[in-house]
């Protein structure tokens, strides 16, 4: 039975934190639509909140502003969000290299974003320019990493595909766009979808591409080595904690194991169903089956891998 890998942890955690992010703003901007307009003039009871504007209008515009900010931070953190779990094992992003190019971007999802570019080149360019773009324009805004402007090939590639810019982002306008940036102005509802839009495309290019380059047994063997030391008990050591979780697993009867395997890799987020076969990971049929015919003793010597 072949196993297989096609949707990663760290972009569930990505889809946990962005999800149906549009959907929620505009139900939050039809809510300030109804408070601009007088059709809502008091606050719930339930809310136990006071609530009395002096100009509800006003009120409700700032109030769509700071959402749009808000929002714009939450999709720039959900990438953020992304590449570190990218690198926790069972780490995605197995190059060293490549993980010391990340670590030592710190804090900054710009130079991250920097790191990913030349790691993985030759990614799709429009998605990349908008949340390279947006990134920068918020540093901006926020007289954060202010020195780091957007590339300029990146909005190179902005200007050039204007068209396809617009065909694939909602009509979004390259030349509003790049204006509203270089005046540093806040960003609209159109340009905060664009780049969620930008981000899920983003990320599901890394997360296909990170997936088709993967050590499969490497990655398995972080996987498992990582479920074995977990939910450790008060006065465990690390080592009993290992033994105790391998027994409960391969310690089964022998007819009885391999289901018992094959529903622990299920939980660790191995599936069979076969994903695109442009995107994915494989865990072959051999490979399932050596592990289903492990002992306790066994696995945990197969699984550890010398840091």
């Amino acid at each position: 039975m072949t196993l297989y890998i096609s949707r990663s942890r760290p972009r569930s955690a990505f889809k946990d934190l962005l999800g149906n992010a549009n959907h929620l703003i505009i139900t939050a901007l039809v809510g300030l639509d109804a408070v601009e307009r007088g059709i809502v003039t008091e606050v719930p009871e339930d809310l136990h909140a006071a609530w009395s504007p002096k100009d509800a209008e006003i009120s409700a515009k700032r109030s769509r502003r700071l959402l749009l900010d808000m929002v714009l931070i939450r999709a720039i953190d959900a990438v953020d969000v992304y590449l570190r779990e990218a690198v926790r094992k069972p780490a995605l992003i197995q190059s060293s290299d490549f993980r010391r190019d990340l670590d030592s971007a710190g804090l900054s999802i710009f130079k991250k974003l920097q790191a990913v570019e030349r790691h993985l080149p030759n990614l799709d360019t429009l998605p990349l320019a908008i949340v390279f773009l947006i990134v920068a324009w918020r540093n901006r805004s926020a007289h954060s990493e202010a020195d780091l402007d957007a590339p300029q090939h990146h909005l190179d590639v902005l200007q050039d595909k204007a068209i396809e810019l617009s065909d694939r982002f909602r009509g979004l306008d390259v030349e509003m766009l790049l204006g509203g940036y270089e005046a540093v102005r806040p960003t609209t509802f159109k340009e905060v979808a664009s780049l969620i839009n930008a981000a899920h495309h983003l990320v599901a290019e890394l997360d296909a591409r990170l997936l088709k380059a993967l050590d499969v047994e490497r990655f398995l063997k972080n996987a498992l080595w990582a479920y074995l030391g977990s939910s450790q008990r008060p006065n465990e050591r690390i080592e009993q904690t290992r033994m105790r979780r391998a027994i409960s697993v391969w310690g089964k009867d022998p007819v009885d194991r391999p289901g018992a395997v094959l529903r622990l890799l299920n939980q660790l987020g191995f599936s069979m169903s076969a994903p695109d076969a442009a995107t994915g990971a494989e865990v072959s049929e051999a490979l399932v089956k050596f592990l289903q015919g492990q002992t306790p003793k066994s696995i945990l010597a197969w699984a550890h891998v010398p840091e």
